[in-house]
Order: C-alpha cells, then structure tokens, then sequence
C-alpha cells in the first residue's frame, strides 16, 4: 500500500492532500463538540429554569450539576484513556519535541466526550484544549494510515491542531501561528502551507456547519495617540493577572494531589468546592462567551443582574465592583478546580474571559478618576490578548486571534504595544508558559535548537556497524600487516577480549606512530597502544548525549555498547553532522 501511495503521490502532494482531509476532520470534530456542548447547555438551563420561581430540588440540581458532569468526564477519561490521559497541551509538546507521533486511535473522539460532559453541564474551563489534542490525533492517525514517513508527522500532527482552533475561534491566521510559537518552535518555512491548507479549510468547514464566530464583533473605536501610555500600562497588569493564572492553576492542581490522592476522592473536595463557586456566580459557568460578547459590545448591564445570594451583602453598592474581581481571580480558580478534579478542558477560554474583564476593569478604574476617558471595550479587547499572551507566552497568536475573532483590526498597533508588554513584564515574574512551566522544572525540554533536534535522533541511526577487532595479545607486527592490507582504511579499531567484551580502543594515530620506531614495535602488544573505552553509548542513546561524549573526551570516534554490553559499533563525530544537516536539508525541502 505505501508503494501504492508512493506511486501516485510524491512526498510533498501527499502532505498537501492530507492537510486538507486533516482540516476538514478536525472540523468536524470541533463542530460535534460545540454541538454536544450547546445540546448539555440548554438543557440544563431547561431543566434548572430562572430564578424566579425555581422549587428546591431545581436549586439542588443547579448546585450539583458541575460535579455530576466531572464526574462523568472522569469515568470517560478512565474507560477510554487509562492513566496516559492527557488533559493539558504539555504532553503534546513534549511528545512533539521528542518526535514520538504515535497517538492511540481513541483519541479521536475521547476528549470530545469528556470535555464535552464536563463543560455543558457547568464546569468553567474552555474547548481549545480538547479540540487541539482531538486535531493532533487526526493529524498522527492520518499519517500512520497513509504511511506517511515518521519525519513528516509532526506537521501533520501541528495541520491537526491548528485546523482545531482554526475551526473553535473562526480565526485561521492566528492558529497557525499558535502552532508554530507554542507547538512546533523549531518549524521551518517550508511547512508553512499545509498548516495554512488545514486552518483554512476548517474555517470554511465550521462557518458551514455552525456559523459565526462565537465572540460578538467589538465595537471598536479607532485608536487614539494619547491613549498609548495607558495601553503600555493595561500590558503591565494583564502580565501580572497573567502570571496569576499560571501560579493558581499549579498551587490549586498540586494541593488538591497532595492531600487527595485518590482521584473521586479529589473529584468529591476540588468539585464541591467549584459547586459552591459557580452557586454564588454563576456567569463563570462553560465558556463564558457570552460574558465576552457584553463587553466587547458595549454593554455592561447584563453583567450585574439581580442574584439572590449576592443581594443580601449589606453593601449592595459593591456589587459591581465584587462581579468584576471574582471574574478576573475567580474565573482562574474556578477553571482550575474544573480540571484538577477531574474534569477536562481548556485554559484558552478563561484566559481570553479574564482579559476582557481586566481590560475593562482597568479602563474603567481610570475613568472613574476623571482624568481621562478611555474606550472600555478597546481596552476589553486589549486586555484579552495581553493576558492570552502572558499565559501562553505566544505574542503573535495573541494579537491575530483577538483581532480576528473580534473584527478589531483597527486595534492592531495598540494589540502589538500590550502583547509585548505584557510577554516582557510575564517573562519577568514566571518564566515559562502555562504548557512548559511543569516540562522545564522537570528538564524535559532544552532550550538550544540543536539540542532539541539531535536528542530526537538516536545514536542507532548513525552507527557504523562493520568494523575490525583485534586481541590485546595480538603483536605490533600483526597490527601493521592488518593496516597495511586494509581495504577499508579503518581509523578506529576495537579491542575484544576472548569473551567478545569490549576491552579498549585503539585509533590508527597510535599505530602510525608505532611504525616510526622499529626498535619498539617489534616487542609491543596491543595491549599497550589500546585506550580505554572512554565516552561509551549505547544504542538507545540520542545524539545529544553523543555530542557531549565528543566535546568531553575530545575524539573522533565513540564505542556504542548492545543491551547485552557488547560492542555494535563505532559512532563517528562526521557522521553525526552529516545526518544532521541531511536532516535539516529534508525539513526545507518539503
């Protein structure tokens, strides 16, 4: 069959036709879960009904809705996902960075139920994250059927990932940027139009199939000269609420591991406790698009409805001022106990809510000193992208999704100004993103690209397998004869003892100086020319390893070891570089 496709399609055709089915699975995909999500939404707020007038049982209903719908994603994620069941983007990026594409069939669809479950019945957490991990799967299983070669996967697996958001957010140029800030950093030009390819056809595909995009277009003002130093400064607090969400989703993840090991029992504290949050306000129920929409339409009145349990605070007058605060630090906490306990879901979502409610509240605090008079859904938008930046630590994305799914192109300049503000002063506090923060502290990713890239190849790849041994008993004048009739001109010679087990190294320098004294030769062994195996791998080694033997030991040529500990090979430094380079070479010239 791979001969077949081989047949009819060249590398680079086949790669350009699968990104298209990709981005049109991805789609799909993405529609079945918007679909399912809306579908548990509304009936929900069927069978709960409104405040008024609502019997206790209803009440009880409401309260324990959030944790039913965890609870059941936790069983989805246990019957079809075992314990390797990803619920965050960082497994992906280090299964990306290590270029181990194998995803399980199962993953097709399994984060669309579980998301699906735990946000439409009321958690507070996003779509993003499962539609990318749902999209990345599409993207590995359409390789492996087509059995596209495993060098090209990962692009499949980022057109997978990008049509995924592409498709969610209705913003095609700002997922392939995601992509290659967040997922793929060392990816090349080259791969740039199968990405394209994906996103762009999901995009079409989802307008299809669901419409618009789920944000209200902003009412944006055109942007004004004066205003830009209190854009610098809205930059300088969405890093600082930025790098809150960061540090809250890890202080609440890892207290709730800690003291509750077992996962119902975390499902049962982290979820009662969401309960509680979401009974109080619940605007930080799902998605919370349509809290955005308000915003960036203007209108704020919808926000501070009556609630029951707020109004008896006996200063009623604070209440927009507490609705404000609990959506910026709530939605956080909120979002993160989603998850932690057992639930699925994204961070994207809270991320973008809390930027719009930052940059309102900020431009509304300013308002209300008089002194000057900003547009509050500019500054919305603004604070939407500078928090998704801080969070994600990618600049780009952030400036072309907020401009896009919100139609706020006028705002490019002020979105560039708050985007680097903010990823300079985040950088500052926290120096990874919400995805890498846990892989870094646990030095699973490198920072050097060549170190990335040569820790995927391992040393079996480059591994001269035919060499020529000798006995540490054998004479100098056995070891000339054999030189002086190779065909091969060996640099390098293993010493094995009788039992095959490697004994030392002997480098074609030391012979040639051995031949210069005639006086010597005659009497020396090789036992007394041989080096000890000095940098030794073995075959599971990487090449990065190989590389530091090298620079380490200063040689040419190093011994690779079998699992039984006997020698394969012999790995060298040339060698290395070659495969390095036809590597590089093969990435640009798909």
């Amino acid at each position: 069959m791979q001969q077949a496709w081989g047949r009819r399609l060249d590398a680079r055709s086949l790669i350009l036709a699968l990104a298209l089915l990709i981005g049109v699975l991805a789609a799909l995909a993405a529609t079945v879960l918007h679909e399912l999500v809306d579908l548990l939404s509304r009936w929900s707020q069927q069978v709960v009904g409104p405040w008024e007038g609502r019997l206790w049982w209803q009440n009880v209903l409401m309260f324990i809705l959030p944790l039913i719908g965890i609870a059941l994603s936790l069983l989805v994620q246990r019957r079809l996902g075992g314990g390797q069941y990803a619920k965050s983007l960082s497994p992906l990026i280090l299964s990306l960075d290590r270029r181990h594409t194998h995803i399980p069939l199962v993953e097709t669809f399994n984060h669309i139920l579980s998301s699906g479950l735990s946000v439409g019945l009321g958690g507070s957490a996003g779509l993003e994250a499962p539609s990318v991990l749902t999209g990345a799967a599409i993207g590995a299983n359409c390789g492996r059927v087509f059995y596209v070669d495993k060098m090209f996967r990962n692009l499949l697996i980022g057109c997978g990932c990008a049509a995924a958001i592409s498709a969610i957010f209705d913003s095609p140029i700002a997922s392939v940027l995601f992509v290659v800030e967040v997922l793929l950093p060392e990816f090349s030009v080259a791969g740039l139009v199968p990405l394209l390819l994906s996103s762009a056809i999901a995009t079409v595909i989802a307008r299809l199939l669901i419409g618009h995009s789920p944000f209200a277009l902003a009412t944006n003002l055109p942007w004004q000269a004066g205003n830009v130093p209190y854009v610098f400064l809205c930059g300088f607090f969405c890093a600082l609420v930025g790098v809150f969400i960061i540090r809250s989703t890890y202080r609440i993840g890892g207290l709730l591991h800690k003291h509750f090991t077992n996962p119902w029992a975390r499902l049962l504290a982290g979820g009662s406790v969401l309960c509680v949050i979401l009974m109080v306000f619940p605007s930080l129920r799902g998605k919370g698009y349509v809290q955005i929409s308000q915003l960036l339409a203007g209108d704020t009145s919808g926000l501070f409805e009556p609630n029951p349990l707020l109004d008896r605070l006996p200063f009623p007058v604070m209440l927009p001022a507490l609705i404000v605060a609990v959506s910026i630090f709530g939605k956080a906490v909120a979002s993160a106990l989603t998850i932690e306990s057992g639930g699925d879901g994204g961070i994207f979502a809270p991320s973008l809510f809390i930027g719009a409610f930052t940059g309102f509240a900020f431009a509304r605090l300013l308002n209300m000193t008089k002194l000057t008079a900003l547009p509050e859904s500019n500054f919305a938008v603004l604070g939407m992208c500078g928090v998704f930046t801080a969070v994600m630590r990618a600049p780009l994305t952030g400036i072309f999704l907020v401009a896009e799914i919100t139609g706020g192109y006028l705002l490019l300049v002020p979105l560039m100004i708050v985007s680097a503000m903010s990823w300079i002063v985040a950088r500052q506090f926290e120096q990874h993103s919400i995805y890498r923060k846990s892989l870094a502290e646990s030095h699973l990713l490198d920072k050097d690209r060549d170190e990335m890239v040569l820790r995927r190849i391992p040393v079996r790849d480059c591994l001269r397998t035919s060499f020529r041994a000798l006995l540490p008993t054998h004479s100098i004048d056995d070891l000339i004869n054999i030189v002086e009739n190779d065909e091969r001109h060996d640099e390098v010679f293993a010493v094995l003892r009788p039992d095959d087990s490697l004994a030392g190294i002997l480098h074609i320098e030391k012979v040639l100086l051995a031949m210069l004294n005639q006086n010597v030769h005659r009497i020396m062994l090789v036992d007394d020319l041989m080096e000890p195996p000095l940098g030794a791998l073995h075959e599971h080694d990487d090449l990065a390893k190989a590389m530091r033997n090298f620079d380490t030991y200063n040689l040419k040529h190093l011994p690779v070891l079998d699992g039984n500990g006997r020698l394969a090979g012999f790995l060298a430094r040339e060698d290395v570089f070659n495969h390095y380079r036809k590597m590089l070479q093969t990435n640009d010239d798909l």
